[in-house]
């Protein structure tokens, strides 16, 4: 073989080695942003709200109206529903 054609075979197979490297390499994807949803995202803006007292903005709205909608048929039972509707706010 003449030298250019073992050049080109050179080539040809460091090319098809990195090929190989790289199509066994794991793929890199960017992990999925994890955003609440429903109720669980009402109870956490609620808590936010909860503690900004009589200075809560306006965003906080519909999560208060949600919380003090809770209503149970005993005072007892009131606190023990609302608690439990924050407790649906996750702790990570």
């Amino acid at each position: 073989m003449k030298w250019w054609k073992r050049r080109d075979w050179i080539l040809v197979l460091v090319g098809v080695g990195l090929l190989v490297m790289t199509h066994d390499a794991p793929a890199e994807t960017a992990p999925k942003p994890s955003f609440l949803e429903g109720d669980a995202k009402l109870a956490c803006e609620c808590l936010l709200c909860l503690s900004a007292g009589s200075q809560a903005p306006k965003e906080c709205q519909s999560a208060l109206m949600k919380y003090y909608m809770i209503q149970g048929t005993s005072p007892f039972q009131t606190l023990v529903k609302r608690r439990n509707f924050l407790q649906l706010c996750p702790k990570k």
